[in-house]
């Protein structure tokens, strides 16, 4: 079992040409890290730009496997996605100095402007992406710790053993935002159950359709990237995901999205899943918060910044009624 090493570890030339050597890539190579991506790398090897990939300390080789597996399929329906190039072993994933890794052509293009048609086009794009992954079998089991109703899976990965757990340290620190946190947590759980989350079919999901991960060069889209939580769940988490990200929660900004959403879905969206993606943004700040809080804990101390992840899935909490309506809206569906 590799240990991998920390995000923002140091690393020199000749460690990344190292792991390279994998991929038969020995000749002297061109490296610099990619913008606004942590633990990437551009590398320019016989005129092709690639990335190389260190995964995240918290990835499981088994979400890796999965994720690979998923852009595999994806590309196989023709759309422009970093699939893993093999190594000389046929390998997709290397274990090296520390930490897993993986290699992949680096996508042209750039995000685009923050325009409502845009919006608009990545609600589509997510509809046509979930479209082909239904018809997808997956051979690597998914991670069920991912899902909504777990919340003790986000805070194992930081070495609690379960939410409570982590509830009793929170409380040391902030006895009020634990309070706050346990309450929200029983009331997602009662809101899952009322808009029977459990009784949805699970599909494989991107986890990330937001502006800095869909790329277009002029009107043609040329690259989705950020499938590092990709996973199965609900269709209503992954439009939750991208809601969150994208709009900010702005009534018009939400409306355009959906409607893209909502225009392209197959099978088109019922009132139950638009019902419940209020409920799936409240629960997933819920699981970031606590995913923050117990990374806290384990690496110094729970501080303010990470207690104030919490103010922000109580405010998602507070206006579920008024973010059901407005999604209803946007997708043609009647008022509540």
């Amino acid at each position: 079992m590799v240990s991998p090493s920390a995000p923002g570890d140091s690393l020199d030339p000749s460690d990344l040409e190292d792991v390279l050597r994998a991929w038969g890539i020995t000749a002297p190579l061109a490296t610099s890290p990619l913008a606004l991506a942590e633990d990437r790398w551009q590398v320019e090897h016989d005129g092709e730009a690639l990335t190389l990939r260190r995964y995240a300390p918290t990835r499981t080789a088994e979400a890796i496997a999965y994720e690979h597996e998923l852009l595999t399929f994806l590309t196989s329906r023709s759309w422009p996605v970093p699939v893993p190039m093999p190594t000389t072993s046929g390998a997709t994933l290397v274990e090296a100095h520390g930490a897993r890794w993986s290699l992949s052509p680096l996508l042209p293009g750039a995000p685009p402007p923050d325009e409502s048609i845009f919006l608009q086009r990545r609600g589509a794009l997510l509809a046509l992406v979930h479209a082909d992954l239904a018809d997808w079998e997956p051979v690597v089991a998914p991670d069920r710790a991912s899902r909504l109703d777990d919340c003790d899976g986000a805070v194992r990965q930081h070495g609690l053993a379960s939410f409570e757990a982590l509830l009793a340290r929170v409380h040391v620190v902030d006895a009020r935002r634990a309070n706050a946190l346990a309450v929200l947590r029983a009331r997602v759980d009662e809101q899952l159950a009322a808009y029977r989350y459990a009784d949805l079919p699970a599909l494989p999901l991107w986890g990330a359709c937001t502006l800095e991960h869909v790329l277009f060069d002029g009107n043609d889209v040329t690259g989705l990237l950020g499938f590092d939580e990709a996973r199965s769940d609900v269709r209503a988490v992954d439009i939750a995901e991208s809601i969150l990200v994208d709009t900010r929660s702005v009534g018009w900004r939400i409306i355009r999205w959906v409607a893209g959403y909502a225009a392209h879905a197959k099978p088109p969206l019922t009132e139950q899943e638009a019902d419940l993606v209020p409920v799936a943004m409240a629960a997933i700040t819920l699981r970031r918060a606590a995913s923050t809080l117990a990374e806290a804990h384990a690496s110094a101390a729970i501080d303010e910044q990470s207690l104030a992840t919490v103010d922000t899935a109580l405010t998602i909490e507070a206006h579920e009624d008024d973010l059901r309506q407005v999604i209803r809206t946007a997708a043609r569906l009647a008022p509540v």
